[in-house]
C-alpha cells in the first residue's frame, strides 16, 4: 500500500504542478521574528484579492512549453493551457505542434490523464483514498493554476479570510491556513502582498513547491507566465516547468472535459507508457 500510495501520490504532483520557472531565490526574515498584528479588517482587506477569482474573467488559455524531470528522464514537450473557472482545468501535449498525444485534465469530478493516441486514461477520485485524507480536491488544484491561496477542502476561502494566518517578513508576507490539516500549506506573498509568488505544500514525507514568476497583463487581466515546481520524498525528485505565452481570457470556445465513452481506463502503473511517448 505504502508503494502505491508514493507511485500514485509523485505521478499526480508530476502532471498536476506542471508550471514553470523563474528559479528566483527569495530572501525571507526568519519566522521567529516578531510578527505584525493584523486586525481582521486589514487581514481581509490584504488576502481577499489573493483567494477571490477575478468576476470578469471565466477562462484562460494559452500555448505552453513544458519542460520536466523524473527519475533521470526528461523532456520538452509543447502544448496549450486552458482552464475555465469552476468547471476545469487542461493541459494538452502535442507532437510536433501539431497532434494532441496526451491531455492532463482535472475537473470537479476527478483528475485525468489521457492518451489520446491509444485511447486510454487513468483517474484520480478525490473523494477516496489519500488525496480525501489531505483534502486535495479541485477547488486546491483550481488554485494553484490560477496562483490563488486555498485552504485543503474548502471552496470560497475568500469568504473565510479569517480562517488563515499572517506574518509580516519584510520582504513578503507569510500566509497560513490557521487550521492545518494533513496537507500543510504556506503561501508566500510579494512585499505589498499583491501577488502571490511561492505556495509550499507538505504530506507526510513529501515536499512540493510552487514558484510563479514574470507576471503580464492580457486582457486587464494579470497572470504568471512562469512558474516553477518541484517535488520530493520517499528518496525521489521530480522537477517541472512550463513557460507561458499567447496569454488570452477571451477564447471561450472549448469544451471543459472530455467525452471519455471511446476510452478504456487503465491502471496507474501504466501510465508510464504515456510519458514514454514523449522521447
Amino acid at each position: 500500500m505504502k508503494t502505491k500510495l508514493s507511485r500514485s501520490f509523485t505521478l499526480v504532483i508530476l502532471l498536476t504542478l506542471a508550471l514553470t520557472g523563474c528559479h528566483t531565490t527569495r530572501s525571507t526574515r526568519s519566522m521567529t521574528d516578531t510578527p505584525a498584528t493584523f486586525t481582521r479588517k486589514q487581514r481581509n482587506a490584504l488576502l481577499t484579492p489573493l483567494a477571490q477569482y477575478p468576476t470578469d474573467v471565466q477562462a484562460v488559455t494559452a500555448k505552453t512549453s513544458i519542460s520536466f524531470n523524473y527519475e533521470g528522464y526528461s523532456a520538452t514537450v509543447k502544448g496549450r493551457l486552458r482552464m475555465r473557472r469552476d468547471e476545469g482545468v487542461q493541459m494538452s501535449i502535442t507532437a510536433l505542434g501539431l497532434m494532441e498525444i496526451a491531455c492532463i485534465e482535472f475537473t470537479p469530478q476527478g483528475a485525468y490523464i489521457i492518451d489520446r493516441v491509444n485511447k486510454r486514461y487513468v483517474v484520480f477520485d478525490y473523494s477516496s483514498g489519500w488525496m480525501n485524507l489531505a483534502g486535495i480536491n479541485f477547488n486546491t488544484i483550481q488554485s494553484l493554476f490560477w496562483n490563488r491561496i486555498f485552504i485543503p477542502g474548502e471552496k470560497e476561502v475568500w469568504r473565510k479570510t479569517g480562517s488563515f494566518t499572517m506574518t509580516d517578513n519584510g520582504a513578503s508576507y507569510l500566509v497560513e491556513p490557521s487550521r492545518q490539516r494533513t496537507l500543510k500549506c504556506q503561501f508566500h506573498t510579494d512585499a505589498d502582498c499583491k501577488e502571490l509568488q511561492q505556495t509550499k505544500l507538505n504530506l507526510k514525507q513529501y515536499a512540493a513547491t510552487w514558484e510563479y514568476g514574470r507576471f503580464e497583463t492580457t486582457d486587464d487581466y494579470t497572470y504568471p507566465t512562469t512558474h516553477d515546481v518541484s517535488v520530493s520524498g520517499s528518496s525521489r525528485s521530480i522537477g517541472a516547468n512550463i513557460n507561458l505565452s499567447n496569454i488570452s481570457t477571451l477564447d471561450t470556445g472549448w469544451d471543459s472535459t472530455t467525452d471519455l465513452s471511446r476510452y478504456k481506463e487503465v491502471d496507474v502503473d501504466q501510465l508510464m507508457s504515456i510519458l514514454k511517448m514523449l522521447k
